[in-house]
């Protein structure tokens, strides 16, 4: 189903920026007409609490660059409150610096891994904000992330250590990371320090909704060719379908739609109007069939055309209405907010499979005394023992809080 349409690349006029103000803002910015449309704003009754609001939630959600920008390209920036227009400048031009470390250290990495003869697939925010992106700077990202092939993990974390980069955090329990044997997290301590995770998987075989990931790596493209600043002609990015595939899992399945930020439903959307020409609608169907991913990609599609009027085809959102698979139940939950760490950590332990459910637990209950270390900044060996007995107290009187809540919330739905 590749849909002939024109292509469409998002254009932020009048009314986009009074959706994302919507969304972001959760105050009476305009009337909602239908998704992603509003009507016109008065912005000279914006106060500047309003403007504060406004800019907090969009820096909590990923999305102030974009605010900062939308903004001034619609000629609205100067308009706002001094206060509100300093922390966009500032957050814009951080991340526009953050991003700009980032890809030097990809740069550098890439003909390192090229000497190697080591193939490198770009993920998520370093590959978004590189192409679909009109500006380096509109894309936070915490880490960088990249793919390579399984049996090459032990020599590609080999050359990222002789790049600067060391482990970054302790193990939680001696073997747990081999256990969980998905990604390798490392990072670079420099003025602005870098975070690297190194995959060979994209969903690690412990969870319940993982896949193989060969089929990911039939599926790929050159990175190279969309803006002047692509660098890196010997890296690899996901086909459009795919990213949209696994963008969308991810965000539902790996973090959960309550933990989501709405970001990466702006990834989503991004990624379908840029790509629109090109989307293969029958593949992105037909595979996340074959990986029980339908539930995923449904919740994220439709949260994605709530919040932005994203142009997807009716053919294809109404082939997800009602889709059951074995992930269903598991989207469900994490739309879910848990109001507590117990209950955070309880949907991460149904995401996992039986054994893995168990070093996982333990774990959390008995974690290495490395790991005290480095999480409660112990600075003699003598007091991890107490730290210990201050941890498992910590876990008890949320456990009790979870079990208050999760009994409000049953009296609260047999009320309802």
């Amino acid at each position: 189903m590749m849909v002939s349409e024109k292509e469409t690349t998002t254009s932020r006029d009048e009314s986009d920026l009074g959706a994302l103000c919507v969304c972001l803002g959760k105050i009476p910015i305009g009337k909602q007409l239908s998704p992603g449309r509003v009507l016109p704003i008065d912005w000279d009754k914006f106060s500047e609490v309003d403007w504060e609001k406004l800019v907090s939630k969009a820096q909590a959600e990923g999305l102030a660059p974009l605010m900062y920008w939308v903004l001034s390209k619609s000629g609205k920036f100067s308009s706002i409150s001094e206060s509100a227009r300093n922390s966009l400048r500032r957050i814009y031009f951080g991340t526009w610096m953050y991003n700009q470390n980032i890809f030097k250290e990809l740069e550098i990495m890439a003909h390192a891994f090229k000497q190697a003869e080591i193939p490198l697939v770009v993920l998520k925010g370093a590959c978004f904000a590189q192409t679909i992106y009109p500006d380096i700077g509109l894309r936070p990202m915490g880490d960088l992330d990249v793919l390579v092939p399984g049996s090459s993990l032990t020599q590609a974390v080999k050359i990222a250590e002789s790049l600067g980069y060391e482990e970054a955090v302790p193990e939680v329990n001696p073997g747990l990371r081999g256990f969980h044997k998905n990604e390798i997290c490392l990072r670079k301590l420099s003025q602005q320090p870098i975070l690297l995770e190194l995959h060979k998987a994209l969903a690690d075989e412990s969870y319940i909704f993982a896949v193989p990931v060969d089929w990911f790596w039939d599926q790929t493209e050159p990175m190279d060719g969309f803006y002047p600043q692509v660098r890196f002609g010997n890296l690899l990015m996901f086909k459009p379908a795919v990213q949209v595939l696994y963008a969308a899992s991810h965000a539902m399945l790996q973090h959960g739609g309550s933990e989501t930020p709405l970001r990466s439903f702006y990834d989503l959307d991004r990624l379908i109007r840029f790509y629109f020409g090109r989307l293969d609608w029958d593949l992105l169907l037909s595979q996340s069939k074959i990986f029980e991913w339908g539930s995923a990609l449904d919740a994220a599609l439709s949260k994605t055309v709530s919040y932005f009027g994203t142009p997807i085809p009716r053919q294809v959102l109404r082939s997800l209405v009602g889709i059951s698979d074995r992930n269903q139940k598991l989207v469900a939950l994490k739309q879910i907010q848990p109001t507590t760490r117990f209950l955070m950590e309880r949907q991460k332990l149904l995401s996992l499979k039986g054994s893995a459910r168990f070093r996982y637990l333990f774990a959390l209950v008995v974690p290495s005394p490395s790991f005290m270390f480095h999480r409660y900044r112990i600075k003699t060996f003598w007091a991890i023992p107490e730290y210990y007995i201050i941890r498992w107290w910590d876990i008890l009187k949320d456990g009790f809080r979870s079990l208050v809540s999760l009994s409000k919330n049953g009296f609260h739905n047999k009320r309802v």
